[in-house]
């Protein structure tokens, strides 16, 4: 459940009393945090007999059951009992945790407010002494953003490439790797106004503000840790920002109204703000496009326009990067499923959108939705100036040299590479990820001879080279025993799934990928129209 606020949490907090469930970093954080906001919980509860009746910051520390039976209406929060080291938020703890509180009929809407994203408030002094920015002519103001490019993916490596390029250009505002703020908006934002939204607005930029907590992985959430290095690997923490002057910087794209008229409205808001931060300044006659990194794979393009009024920008346009399809899944697979041993990743749902993006879907046209361009990963990495040169042209800016280096908020940034060799830090523009390689560890030959035939036509649209037959010159039959034999990736992700998955997630992934590729074969038309892609300069 989507609570309101931290502020709607402490006024019921005062009234009814707040408990803390876990006494301990976390615990000691959500005290401190709940102190900064003028309450003091009531108690602490935890899991652990060890702690029980005894005292951490002059409260006492009661078993869950001890403390519902003396406080059965106060507010419990979750505080997950992490050490203070480098981790991420431990999600099946929480879950517990919650169906504990659900159990004791003790759970409500703000039980599931995760503390960590309150963190910034330990790092101001508080949000009454935090001066308003001062108007400064040459500030980018939210009135001045005129179009926006909403760019998703079906390459990771690709996403943050493109993004690093356009990061310099006096004509594009970014907000690193931000993805979407579709939900936070429709769930949350839309609804707040005065210091609820001024504080729940903050709370999304975890991982961008300067914090006592930024070695935190959870915390620097946004991958400027493992991705914004130098050429010795170390993170680069000039990247982040100051949270004051973020605030101040919002107080004055909010005005003294504080409330949002729309999802454009805040989007603008966000990407004046955190530019003005950079000390970005506004030129005359410049007309300021959001490229704003949703960072889905498998999207529909449609699907936004929702929440977009016609009237609020001049043009809106979608940008998809795309990768061959073969490379991309056995690098997919390589990353997450060999290497980092993501079981998240591999669960059903976020599997099919990497698959149904490897199939091309998201690329084929809808009627009526036109403002759509595909660019080819492979295309930025061989002629980055010519590619570039064309993108500028499509959305009518001038191509500058800053693009011709990889940046993220103007310092010129490395990021980690895999090699024969072990780990390098390689810039952006190196060739080392399109470089030719051979896919056993991840695929059989027949594997990557199915899969050439499967994403033919994806391939065929985007030029991309194919020796191997379509598979619209095979019948049904023909391609029922073609995909008899198991995918040795499919193989993987099913023995990732059994290693580190519940009992509940588990499923036959070959078995439900053939029926996959089969419900695409037998559902697609033969002459697929796809959207038009960005071509090199000559």
């Amino acid at each position: 459940m989507w609570h309101r606020s931290i502020l709607e949490c402490v006024d019921k907090g005062k009234k009814r009393g707040l408990c803390l469930y876990g006494a301990g970093y976390w615990g000691e954080v959500a005290f401190k945090v709940f102190q900064k906001l003028g309450i003091t919980p009531t108690c602490y509860c935890d899991d652990n007999p060890e702690k029980w009746n005894q005292k951490k910051n002059d409260l006492p520390i009661y078993s869950l059951e001890q403390g519902v039976e003396r406080y059965p209406e106060a507010v419990y929060i979750v505080c997950i009992d992490e050490t203070k080291k480098k981790g991420s938020w431990d999600r099946e703890k929480q879950k517990h945790m919650v169906e504990r509180l659900k159990s004791l009929g003790v759970y409500d809407r703000n039980t599931e407010l995760r503390i960590l994203y309150y963190v910034f408030l330990l790092d101001i002094s508080s949000l009454d002494q935090v001066g308003e920015a001062r108007e400064i002519e040459d500030n980018i103001k939210e009135e001045d953003i005129q179009n926006i490019i909403l760019f998703n993916n079906m390459s990771n490596s690709g996403s943050y490439y493109l993004e690093q390029l356009l990061d310099g250009h006096r004509n594009i505002l970014c907000l690193p790797y931000s993805e979407t703020l579709e939900n936070v908006y429709v769930n949350r934002m839309q609804y707040l106004e005065g210091d609820e939204l001024l504080i729940e607005m903050m709370a999304q930029m975890l991982g961008y503000l300067h914090s006592e907590f930024e070695e935190l992985y959870c915390v620097g959430q946004h991958r400027f840790q493992g991705y914004c290095v130098n050429q010795e690997g170390h993170f680069i923490k000039d990247i982040y920002i100051d949270p004051t002057i973020f605030i101040q910087q919002l107080k004055l794209q909010l005005g003294d109204n504080r409330k949002l008229k729309s999802y454009a409205h805040m989007l603008k808001v966000y990407f004046a703000a955190y530019n003005n931060c950079l000390g970005k300044k506004k030129e005359k006659n410049t007309e300021y496009w959001i490229f704003y990194h949703m960072h889905l794979p498998n999207y529909d393009p449609s699907t936004m326009y929702a929440h977009l009024n016609a009237d609020e920008f001049k043009r809106v346009e979608n940008l998809i990067i795309i990768r061959e399809p073969v490379q991309h899944c056995y690098s997919w697979i390589r990353r997450f499923v060999m290497k980092e041993k993501n079981n998240a990743a591999v669960k059903k749902e976020a599997f099919s959108h990497i698959i149904n993006s490897e199939l091309g879907i998201m690329l084929e046209k809808k009627k009526g939705f036109e403002n759509v361009k595909a660019i080819k990963f492979e295309d930025l990495k061989s002629k980055p100036e010519e590619t570039l040169k064309s993108l500028c042209r499509w959305i009518d800016i001038p191509y500058m040299d800053s693009l011709k280096s990889t940046t993220v908020n103007g310092i010129e940034i490395y990021f980690p590479a895999l090699t024969p060799d072990g780990m390098k830090y390689i810039t952006g523009n190196d060739q080392t990820p399109v470089a030719c390689v051979r896919f056993t560890e991840a695929m059989t030959l027949w594997d990557e001879t199915r899969l050439n035939m499967i994403f033919s036509s994806f391939k065929k649209a985007y030029g991309y080279e194919n020796s191997i037959p379509e598979f619209l010159e095979f019948s049904r039959e023909q391609l029922k025993d073609i995909l008899k034999r198991d995918f040795k990736f499919a193989t993987l992700v099913e023995e990732l799934i059994c290693e580190k998955g519940a009992e509940d997630e588990r499923y036959n992934v070959n078995e439900w990928i053939k029926k996959l590729f089969m419900e695409y074969i037998e559902s697609h038309q033969k002459e697929k129209e796809y959207y038009p892609c960005i071509l090199p300069e000559d």
